[in-house]
């Protein structure tokens, strides 16, 4: 683009009148493309911080995911070992359960926790939980004995 001052003033060429109006129109082309640029600039700088939000958004997403395996996978483990120890315990998990022996940590076990012990087994058993009452019930049976002891 032309600067003012690169215009041509010739008589000749163009009169005052006109290099005027030229002038004029040189500066408000000026003026309109420095507010563009602005206006690129401020879109380009949404752009990136929008481009910085969602892969902040990703990570996380990616973070959530990742502990939720893990802890799904935690909760299977213990699930299945519990299972395991209640088939060991009785033979038939529907019939009635055989009363649980642990009575030889009695006066190993602080009360916290034996709650700890009796919160755990309601994560498995409780029927709410799809658990077996029959043997929630011993389990809470063992754990108030121990709790006695």
């Amino acid at each position: 683009m032309l600067t003012p001052e690169e215009l041509p003033m010739s008589s000749e060429n163009i009169s005052q009148r006109e290099y005027e109006l030229l002038h004029r129109e040189l500066g408000e082309a000026h003026a309109q493309n420095r507010s563009l640029r602005r206006q690129l600039e401020k879109a380009l700088a949404a752009v990136t911080e929008s481009q910085r939000a969602h892969a902040k958004m990703v990570a996380t997403l990616t973070e959530t995911m990742r502990e939720n395996t893990v802890l799904t996978n935690d909760r299977d483990m213990w699930r299945h070992r519990a299972q395991r120890m209640d088939a060991g315990l009785s033979a038939d998990p529907d019939s009635t359960a055989a009363p649980i022996d642990i009575s030889a940590l009695a006066g190993q076990l602080s009360e916290d926790e034996v709650n700890a012990i009796r919160k755990a087994m309601a994560r498995i058993h409780h029927p709410d939980v799809g658990g077996n009452p029959e043997r929630m019930k011993a389990w809470n049976a063992a754990l108030d004995r121990l709790g006695r002891d």
